[in-house]
């Protein structure tokens, strides 16, 4: 009901929107405009229609839109693959220094130990140590290209 009497109120209001405009020229050649016509010179000027709309121009218009946006979303895509491609590199880099490190360090030491259960140290002998070593020089083949 209360969209009713708002509808016809909006009505109301614009109905003089859609009424004649009078262009008024008095004897000093000023130019008024006025939506009642005055005395002496007036004309009455007739608004420019609005454009038609062509359909054609907004169906495609839409598919440029939809367009753009598949190519913003593929460009977010690539930005994300090469952000983690990245990272990824990155975080293999670390590993490899690390790596290179721990190989350094094997290598030069001369003596390796492990913590036991206790706490303890307890040095690894020949066998554990080639170990070590073995895997030191593995995991800097698998992390450093």
């Amino acid at each position: 009901m209360g969209y009713g009497l708002t509808l016809c109120a909006l009505l109301l209001v614009c109905l003089p929107a859609a009424a004649e405009i009078y262009k008024c020229t008095d004897g000093s050649g000023a130019v008024q405009y006025g939506d009642k016509p005055c005395t002496g010179n007036s004309t009455i000027i007739a608004p420019a229609a609005a454009p038609d709309i062509d359909v054609h121009v907004i169906e495609r218009r839409q598919r440029m839109d939809k367009l753009l946006r598949a190519y913003d979303a593929e460009h977010a895509e690539e930005q994300r693959a090469q952000a983690e491609a990245e990272a990824a590199q990155q975080e293999r880099r670390l590993k490899c220094n690390r790596a290179r490190d721990w190989l350094a360090r094997v290598s030069s030491a001369s003596t390796l130990y492990r913590v036991a259960d206790d706490g303890s140290r307890v040095n690894l002998d020949d066998a554990e140590r080639a170990a070590a070593l073995a895997k030191a020089e593995a995991d800097v083949t698998r992390w450093c290209d």
